[in-house]
């Protein structure tokens, strides 16, 4: 609009935005194969791993030690505690680094707030 604002609430524009991207995913999915070969965005995704590192060298051990492990043979992947498919590993605390859950991507998220599923949020 003229004056800079919506003729809708946040939450509204958010969910056109959600639906949106869901309907042209396969143009946003060519969009962002090609945009990833760009030298800049290959350094910036280079350097935000970098920082997330040193920000969080306990979690980087962890999950170094998790894979290192199962590379070894000293630790088996397992299915998801809630539904059985693959899972990934997830740490309750990163001093423990081979104690873990498995989880598969749907629920891991649900279980870090990034998603809602009702029976991850139930075992907490």
């Amino acid at each position: 609009m003229a004056d800079g604002h919506l003729n809708k609430c946040i939450e509204c524009a958010k969910l056109d935005v959600r639906v949106n991207y869901r309907d042209k995913i396969e143009n946003k999915r060519a969009f962002e194969k090609e945009r990833w070969k760009l030298p800049e965005r290959r350094e910036y995704a280079k350097e935000a791993l970098r920082l997330h590192r040193a920000r969080n060298p306990l979690k980087y051990a962890a999950r170094n030690a998790v894979n290192n492990a199962i590379r070894d043979g000293r630790l088996q992947r397992k299915g998801c505690e809630v539904c059985g498919k693959k899972a990934q590993a997830h740490h309750d605390d990163y001093s423990k680094p081979l104690d873990v859950r498995w989880f598969c991507f749907e629920h891991h998220r649900a279980l870090h707030g990034q998603q809602t599923a009702p029976e991850v949020a139930a075992s907490k």
